[in-house]
C-alpha cells in the first residue's frame, strides 16, 4: 500500500507543479487585463472567461488531487475544464455572428457588453448542468465514457466552426477604394473582417495546443472505459494526463502576450511600474541606512 502512494504521489508533482505555474501567469493576465483599459473591452470577452478558467481548472484540480473522494470537487473540477473548452468555442460563435451580422452596427447592437457578460456566464453554468449530474452516475464505466466523449465533441464541433469562420473570411470581398472612395460602413466591415482574422488565428493556436495538450486525458478514460476497472497503471497515466492538460493553461498566457498587442504593452508597463517601485524601495532603504548611520 505504502508503494502505491509512493507512486500517485511522484506521478501527482507533475500535476502541481504545472497548476502552481498555470495559476500564477493566469492571475499575472488578471492583473495587465485590470491595468490595461484597451483589454478592457467587449472584443476580448470570451478570451477574459478563458483566463479565469485557466485559473479555476488548474487550482480545483490541485484540490482534488487531494480530495478525489469528495464528489462535489470531482464534478466543479470536471466543470471548470469543460468551462475553458466552451470558451474557446464561443470565440469562433462570437467572430461568425461578427461576420454575419452586417453592418457591424447591427453586430454592435445584438451583441452588448451586459450580453457577453450573460454569456460567459451561462458557459460557468452550462459547463456545471453537463458534468455535475455525473458525478452521481452508479454505473461508473458510464461516467469514464462521458469523460472522454464531451471533450471530444468539444473538439470536433469547435474545430468545424474554425472552419466555417475561416471561410467566411476567405470569401469576404474589400470595398474598391476606386469607385467613389471606401465608405465609412465598408470601412467598419473592413476592419471587422481583419479583427476576426487576428482573432481567430490567435484562438487557432489555442485550439491546436489545447488540442494536443487534452487528447492524452480523453484516451485515457477510453482506456479506463474499454478496462472496465481502475488499475494502478491507469491512474497513473491519468495523473500524467492532467499534468498535460494543465499544460494548456500554462501555454496560453505565452499566446495572448505573443499575439495581442495591447496585452504585450500591459505587461511591459506592469513590469516597468514594479521595477520603478522596486527601485525607489532601494533608493529609499539605502537612504534610511545611510542616516542611520551618521
Amino acid at each position: 500500500m505504502d508503494d502505491v502512494d509512493a507512486v500517485l504521489m511522484r506521478a501527482s508533482i507533475p500535476v502541481h507543479v504545472v497548476a502552481g505555474i498555470a495559476v500564477v501567469l493566469n492571475l499575472l493576465v488578471v492583473v495587465v487585463f485590470a491595468r490595461t483599459k484597451q483589454l478592457r473591452i467587449k472584443y476580448y470577452g470570451f478570451v477574459f472567461n478563458l483566463v479565469l478558467a485557466d485559473i479555476a481548472y488548474p487550482a480545483m484540480l490541485i484540490i482534488f488531487i487531494h480530495f478525489r473522494h469528495v464528489a462535489t470537487v470531482v464534478a466543479l473540477s470536471r466543470a471548470f475544464f469543460l468551462t475553458a473548452q466552451l470558451s474557446i468555442l464561443a470565440v469562433a460563435v462570437n467572430r461568425l455572428l461578427a461576420l454575419s451580422l452586417m453592418p457591424p452596427a447591427r453586430y454592435d447592437a445584438v451583441v452588448t457588453p451586459v450580453r457577453m457578460v450573460i454569456a460567459c456566464l451561462l458557459i460557468w453554468i452550462l459547463s456545471a448542468v453537463l458534468f455535475l449530474p455525473t458525478t452521481y452516475l452508479q454505473d461508473p464505466t458510464i461516467n469514464w465514457l462521458i469523460q472522454a466523449l464531451i471533450p471530444l465533441f468539444i473538439l470536433i464541433v469547435t474545430g468545424v466552426l474554425y472552419l466555417v469562420v475561416f471561410r467566411k473570411i476567405s470569401m469576404y470581398t474589400p470595398p474598391l477604394a476606386s469607385i467613389g472612395g471606401v465608405n465609412n460602413i465598408d470601412g467598419q466591415a473592413a476592419t471587422r473582417v481583419r479583427q476576426t482574422r487576428h482573432l481567430m488565428v490567435t484562438f487557432t493556436i489555442i485550439f491546436v495546443a489545447s488540442a494536443v495538450c487534452w487528447l492524452p486525458f480523453c484516451v485515457g478514460f477510453i482506456v479506463l472505459f474499454t478496462h472496465g476497472e481502475l488499475t494502478l497503471s491507469v491512474v497513473v497515466f491519468l495523473r500524467y494526463s492532467y499534468a498535460a492538460l494543465l499544460m494548456n493553461s500554462a501555454l496560453n498566457p505565452f499566446i495572448y502576450f505573443w499575439r495581442f498587442r495591447e496585452g504585450r504593452e500591459g505587461f511591459y508597463r506592469l513590469l516597468c511600474a514594479c521595477s520603478s517601485r522596486w527601485k525607489h524601495q532601494a533608493e529609499t532603504d539605502a537612504s534610511t541606512v545611510a542616516e542611520t548611520e551618521m
